[in-house]
């Protein structure tokens, strides 16, 4: 909507259908809106690419982050895609345009100030994924009763098998069940730990790739 601001026939501000009006150097002038016929450059098409390999991601594993970074949203007006997206594209994207492909081992899926899995191991078994971490017996509360978060992606399938809430520290181990249908499948893989009152997390860990 364009603003008459001396009546009528005075001089308008605004946009009216598409057309812009506005004041340049004293004067009162108007643009047409179109849409761009310029053919992207390289680095357009390379930046469309990036973003487009990121979001799909992180829309993919839109179930685990929103536990993994909801420390990281407090305070801010961000969701949980918003903060995956924040991440250094230098890290995550890795390859030469137009062969590019995310960095599976520098992308972060949760984020806090608990101690992350300690010696963390993945191997396949018969249900899935077993992980296991270093434990100590001595372990003291409340850091005993934090929760194992396991994670297997598919970027093939474009699917995920996740736990968030699994066993707690102390038990040095859980299985990541997955469907028969997916075992053989390429997967990459994640851990963490989340505080059993959900009010920390720690930064997640890559557990490496399977099946690749």
């Amino acid at each position: 909507m364009a603003i008459a601001k001396n009546g009528l026939f005075g001089s308008h501000t605004g946009k009216v259908g598409n057309l812009v009006y506005y004041e340049l150097n004293g004067k009162n002038v108007v643009r047409e809106i179109g849409k761009n016929t310029k053919p992207p450059t390289e680095k357009q098409l390379k930046v469309q690419m990036e973003t487009e390999l990121m979001s799909s991601f992180f829309s993919k594993v839109l179930p685990f982050i929103r536990v993994g970074f909801s420390i990281a949203r407090l305070g801010t007006a961000l969701n949980a895609h918003n903060i995956g997206m924040k991440q250094p594209r230098e890290l995550i994207i890795k390859g030469l345009y137009p062969d590019l492909g995310l960095a599976f081992d520098q992308i972060v899926l949760s984020t806090g100030k608990l101690t992350p899995a300690v010696e963390p191991e993945a191997a396949q078994v018969a249900e899935g994924l077993r992980f296991s971490w270093h434990t100590d017996p001595q372990m003291e509360w409340p850091a005993s009763n934090d929760q194992v978060m396991m994670l297997a992606y598919f970027p093939e399938e474009e699917v995920i098998a996740y736990q968030l809430f699994g066993s707690n520290r102390l038990s040095g181990t859980d299985v990541l069940d997955i469907p028969e249908i997916l075992q053989d499948k390429y997967m990459e893989t994640y851990i963490s730990f989340v505080a059993a009152d959900r009010k920390d997390l720690a930064n997640s860990t890559y557990m490496g790739s399977f099946n690749l």
